[in-house]
Parts: C-alpha cells; sequence; structure tokens
C-alpha cells in the first residue's frame, strides 16, 4: 500500500470515528434527558452511528427504523398478497397456510400501525414524543423481530423443498 493510500483510508477512518462519537455524544444528552436505550443497543440494529450529523438525531432515527420497518413489512405484505409478477412471492406464499396467514396479516396490522405512527411522530416534530416513540419500539423490538424471523426461516426453508417451475405457477390457478 502507498503512502498515499494509506494516508487516505486513516483519515477515512477518522472521519467516520469522529462521525461516530459525535453521534454518541448527542445520543447520551438526548439518553440521559428521555431514558432512551443504550446507544449500542440501538446502534446494532438499526446502525445510527453511520447518521450524518442532525440536529434532530430522534427523528433520524426514527426514520431509519421506519426504512427498515418498511422493508419488513414488505416481505410480509408480498408473503401474504404476492405479486403474479414475482416468483419468489408466489414460491414463499404456498408456504403458510390459511391459519398462518391470518396471523401474519395481525402482524402485518401491527408493523403498519408502527409504521404509521412513526410517520405521525415526526410530522408532530416533538422531541418527547420521537423519545417516546424509540422506548416503546425497543421494547416490542425483540417480540417483533422474533416473528420476523420464524416467517423468514420458513421461507428460507421453503426453498429447500423439492418443487418445479410447474407448481409455483400453477399456484395461482
Amino acid at each position: 500500500m502507498t503512502l498515499l493510500n494509506e494516508l487516505i483510508e486513516n483519515i477515512s477512518k477518522m472521519g467516520i470515528k469522529m462521525k461516530s462519537n459525535e453521534i454518541g455524544k448527542q445520543y447520551g444528552e438526548l439518553r440521559k434527558k428521555y431514558k432512551l436505550p443504550v446507544l449500542k443497543e440501538i446502534d446494532m440494529e438499526f446502525e445510527i452511528s453511520d447518521l450524518e450529523q442532525t440536529s434532530f438525531l430522534l427523528r433520524a432515527i426514527i426514520r431509519r427504523i421506519a426504512e427498515k420497518l418498511d422493508f419488513y413489512t414488505t416481505i410480509v405484505e408480498e408473503t401474504l398478497q404476492p405479486d403474479t409478477a414475482k416468483l419468489y412471492a408466489i414460491h414463499e406464499s404456498r408456504v403458510f397456510d390459511d391459519e398462518e396467514k391470518k396471523e401474519m396479516y395481525d402482524f402485518y396490522k401491527e408493523l403498519m400501525i408502527i409504521s404509521r405512527k412513526s410517520i405521525e411522530v415526526s410530522l408532530h416534530g416533538s422531541e418527547k414524543e420521537e423519545a417516546s416513540f424509540i422506548n416503546e419500539f425497543m421494547n416490542d423490538w425483540e417480540k417483533i423481530k422474533s416473528r420476523l424471523l420464524s416467517y423468514v426461516k420458513k421461507m428460507k426453508d421453503s426453498w429447500k423443498a423439492e418443487t418445479d417451475i410447474k407448481e409455483d405457477l400453477e399456484y395461482l390457478g
């Protein structure tokens, strides 16, 4: 590695570390004020240490949570209502029986309520409401994640079963 490349790499690492330290400092102050979760916990789940520095850190955290939540909600939605243009959705939808789909729909509704609440809180612009949302969400996150993991595991395992394209296409009748 050339000296220039080493210098660029070290400066880059310092920039990330400085940004992370600033976020950490800002979060620490908000954590004391609102009894927020430990930074490491929320960072592991939602990668907040790489957020750009902002005067609205809680709102930025909610946006990061909402992005991931939208991704997960889409996975559940595509299983409940598969798009015929997406073969994976058709295939994975078949492995859930009607009772599981009913449970999944109830879970989907819970995710949508959280998603819409994140928008509502962001629109209000109240730091106290934003902190409250983050606390409530993080209290429920392990249960949400556990349910998502059970669905995703079943979807993944569906690909191990012997099927052919005709079965997947005929599923839609």
